[in-house]
Order: C-alpha cells, then structure tokens, then sequence
C-alpha cells in the first residue's frame, strides 16, 4: 500500500502550470499537451481531491482560495525537487576532474602514478589534458592546473609540489663510449641534446645558462642535436645519441632504474617550482578535494632517488 495517497504527479505538474499561467491555453503551450488535454487533467485532479481548483470565467479562469492553497504546496514541493536535482546533477559532474599539466609532467610524473588514484577513487573521470601551453584553471573545463614558476597567478591558489633540479643525463653505453667526461668543461666536447620548442625551457634553464652555472663560459666543439619535445630529448639520450639535461622529476626514475646515468656529479637548483593550482573563486567538489590530497601525498612521498655517476651513487641535495 502506498505510503501517499495522492493523485499520480503529473497531475500536479499539470496543475502548477495551469495555475501560474492562469490558463489552459498557455499551460498547454509548455506542457506540450493539447488544451483538452490539459483541461481533461485537472477535472481528474479536482474529482480525485472533491476539490474545486479553479472557476472557468468566459475568456479567463480564476484560482478559488483552495486553488490558491494547494499551489503554494505545490510549487514549494517542485522547486524543492529542482533544487535536489540540480544538486545530485553538481555532484555528478564533479565526479569528472579535468587535470592540465605539461607534456613532460603528464607522461613521466602523473601518468604512472594514474593506476593508484584509480584505485582509491574509482568513481571519480580523470581526464588529462596534456599541453606545453599554459592553460589555468577555470579556462574551458580545467579543474586542476599543474604549473612551474613562482606560485604566484592572480586569482588561483597555489600548493608547491616540489622544486627543481637540473643535471646532466645520458645512457651508461654513451658514458662508456666517452669515459673522458668527469667535469663540467668536458661537456663542451660532446653531442649536447636541446630542447627548444619557442619559449624558455622549464625555469628558463638550457645548456647555456646551466654551463654557465657551474663556471664553464666556452662553446660546444660538436654540433648538438635539436628537438621541440622533451620525450624525443630523452629518447635521444637514452639511445646513445648524446648528453641531455635531466629535470629531476622526470629523470630521477630514469636513473634509479639504469636506463640513464649522471655524468657529472653538479646539479641545478631553480628558484621556481611545480604548483597544483586551482581557481580562488570556485568551490571545489569532493572528487577535486580528493585529488588534490592524493597529488599532494604522492610529492610529498616521493623517495630520495640515488644518481649515478660512473661507479659511484650520489644522492642530491
């Protein structure tokens, strides 16, 4: 037996409408029904309450006090359902989470730490948005922005991820091939691996200003090798083709693993670094909050990664 006894609902819809528009003929219109219809929908109302709703003048109708009554009961009820609905609809479309960050970032840092994120929130849509362009939350559908610089962006709020270090990297088969590199000075007698894509590298760091860095002021002898990407710069390295500097977030892993090696025993600090950042206006959803948290303790629990320099292992400060 049901717990309400009350006409089925879409006769009160019928009738809200009726009764705001004070006609059978608008109401209609919205509802998509003809006026008989509609005309037919309220009769069964007025029959099922032993109510009468409303009086049929000649060219208008008019709401009787009980009328009147009952849609107050009924629009506050309508626009509470509305209202929970558009709720469950906000909640919903927070469980999507539109995360930007570079294309190095994306693929060496964030990607491979997905699969646990996953598995603590698995009903939360990760959508990566992978791009060397600058795009801040609140622009389109980003959510999260993983940028480099200072943590200073008008209108967005800023949590360091960590900070930076350079140094060079290369494969151990080039390190064999070419013992005679200990010092930085050593650098300028081989094939040096650049990114260049029409801006500044991360933190405005190149060959140059890292050479410079460590007191080395000469040129290459060799002609290095160019490329707009970062992977392809690893790549490069990894197969033998040269030295390339390696950002410590990326390449940490790389050496950990054997795949590269630290030629010479200097590294960079930069000033800026990696920010988790989102928009200071909007009010972030749970599934943001979530991810946020996560990202964060994935950071802050990153292991000190020891790097290779020939036979010896150093650990960077």
């Amino acid at each position: 037996m049901s717990k309400y006894h009350l006409p089925t609902l879409d006769l009160f819809h019928t009738f809200e409408a009726v009764a705001r528009h004070r006609s059978f003929t608008l109401a209609a219109g919205e509802l998509c029904l003809t006026q008989s219809a509609v005309s037919r929908q309220i009769k069964t109302l007025e029959d099922a309450l032993g109510l009468r709703l409303f009086r049929r003048l000649h060219r208008a109708i008019e709401v009787t006090a009980e009328g009147e009554r009952l849609f107050g009961s009924v629009t506050r009820g309508l626009e509470d359902i509305s209202d929970c609905l558009a709720a469950l609809g906000a909640v919903a479309k927070a469980s999507q989470i539109t995360v930007s960050a570079s294309v190095a970032f994306a693929w060496f840092w964030l990607m491979p730490r997905l699969e646990r994120f996953g598995t603590l929130q698995p009903d939360v849509d990760l959508r990566v948005l992978a791009t060397d362009q600058q795009v801040l939350p609140g622009t389109g559908d980003v959510d999260v922005a993983i940028l480099f610089g200072s943590g200073k962006w008008d209108g967005l709020d800023a949590r360091l991820l960590f900070g930076e270090r350079v140094y060079p990297v290369c494969s151990p088969a080039y390190l064999r091939d070419h013992p005679e590199v200990h010092r930085p000075e050593d650098l300028l007698d081989q094939t040096l691996l650049h990114l260049e894509y029409g801006k500044p590298s991360f933190g405005g760091v190149d060959w140059r200003s890292w050479l410079l860095r460590q007191g080395v002021n000469g040129q290459p002898v060799r002609r290095g090798l160019r490329f707009n990407s970062y992977p392809m710069v690893l790549q490069a390295a990894e197969a033998g083709h040269g030295v390339a500097l390696g950002w410590s977030y990326v390449t940490d892993p790389l050496l950990a693993e054997g795949r590269l090696i630290c030629p010479v025993d200097r590294t960079l600090e930069t000033r800026d670094g990696y920010y988790l950042c989102t928009s200071s206006t909007a009010a972030l959803a749970p599934g943001i909050r979530a991810f946020l948290d996560w990202i964060s303790d994935e950071a802050a629990g990153q292991d000190r990664l020891g790097i290779t320099q020939g036979n010896a292992t150093h650990t960077l400060a």
